[in-house]
């Protein structure tokens, strides 16, 4: 099988010749490589070259968990919070850092929901609307500066485009053609957590019906970007949904609903979600059973179970994960290993399986256990 194929395999839930194995690094590369992170963010050719010598000397990996942008501002498009750079903000070593700061005001749910232009503008415009009013260098610029931002967050996608090249080259699948915060944890992580929760309080109904609002445009968005990038794919972060931030009865009636929207209108474009689920989902993983089956991808970060995950919905929906953090940085090789392989014993089970860190590779992990990692697949095979 090639990389692409035991993909689509582990999406459909088919057994793959071996499990698919795919580690999320970007700080990892600067430190592998011996350069800074400033560097590593800064430079284009220099991420090239980093992420390039992880997979020379410690893969080859099946598939290539694109992240790193050319622009801060794709980045901050992505993510929709205030980002503290190295280099810039902070010592060139340290990672980015993303600060609590209202970007969003409360003012802008109504502007959502009294858009007056084309729905399929809605969502790009929302996003550079909030940008334009605070990132440094647009503030103020009105039309201007959003119509700049455009071009800017368009030429990563167009760089992205050209990267992907070097590792189609190396039989490598490429993960996503785009990625963003879903817009219930869009609004989360740019109002802040504790405005954001006062909203929850004071007007739920109006947060839901302005996430509801920006569903179909935001799936429009990811459907044309997932075409220009030339990868059927969406990473869709979901980082303020699990039950560390919110209880399941919001993200059963506020969070989910436009999720599963988005979901449902990816698949009938054929773009496949991949949730990245951070925190704990133990509580909403029987919400996760109204995704359409055999078509979504669900990432784990390691607060959820996904032995229990394994059980709840592995038999609708591909699992990607888990290998701890603290085990990469702090234990052997051999531990690494043992907890691989089991793994891919039981949540390989059967197919439907993706084998990658707990969120991304650290960036202090050891080198020989993340090379423990990747090689595991090629030493274990999933019982069918």
């Amino acid at each position: 099988m090639s990389s692409e194929e035991r993909l689509q395999a582990a999406i459909r839930l088919e057994p793959p010749d071996r499990v698919p194995v795919a580690p999320m690094i970007y700080y990892f590369a600067a430190f592998y490589a011996g350069i800074t992170v400033h560097e590593l963010w800064s430079d284009w050719k220099k991420y090239e070259l980093a992420i390039q010598k992880c997979f020379r000397e410690l893969g080859p990996w099946d598939i290539y968990y694109n992240i790193c942008p050319y622009s801060p501002e794709a980045y901050q498009a992505c993510l929709m919070m205030k980002v503290k750079y190295p280099g810039v903000d902070l010592e060139p070593d340290n990672i980015c850092q993303f600060d609590e700061y209202e970007m969003m005001l409360p003012e802008d749910y109504d502007w959502i929901l009294d858009y007056p232009g084309s729905e399929a503008l809605l969502f790009s415009d929302h996003t550079l609307h909030i940008l334009a009013k605070f990132l440094p260098g647009f503030a103020g610029e009105g039309w201007k500066a959003r119509a700049r931002l455009a071009w800017k967050i368009a030429e990563n996608f167009l760089r992205w485009r050209l990267h992907f090249r070097w590792w189609r080259a190396q039989g490598v699948a490429i993960l996503s053609g785009s990625q963003s915060e879903s817009p219930f944890d869009q609004f989360s992580m740019s109002r802040s957590m504790q405005p954001f929760t006062y909203d929850l309080a004071d007007r739920p109904e109006k947060v839901k019906a302005a996430a509801r609002r920006l569903a179909r445009p935001f799936a429009r968005t990811h459907i044309l970007l997932t075409r220009l990038s030339g990868v059927p794919r969406m990473l869709l972060y979901v980082h303020r949904s699990s039950t560390d931030f919110i209880s399941p009865k919001i993200f059963a009636e506020i969070s989910l609903p436009p999720l599963q929207e988005i979901c449902e209108l990816l698949i009938q474009a054929g773009v496949t979600p991949i949730l990245h689920c951070d925190g704990n989902w133990d509580k909403n993983l029987k919400h996760l059973r109204q995704l359409p089956p055999q078509k979504c991808i669900i990432q784990f970060d390691g607060p959820t179970d996904i032995f229990r995950a394994k059980q709840e919905i592995g038999d609708i929906h591909c699992l990607f994960g888990d290998v701890n953090a603290y085990d990469l940085v702090m234990g052997s090789p051999s531990q690494i290993d043992e907890y691989c392989h089991r793994l891919i014993e039981e949540v390989g089970r059967g197919g439907g399986f993706i084998l990658a860190a707990g969120c991304e590779i650290p960036p202090n992990a050891k080198p020989e256990n993340v090379k423990a990692m990747i090689q595991a697949p090629r030493k274990y095979q999933a019982p069918a």
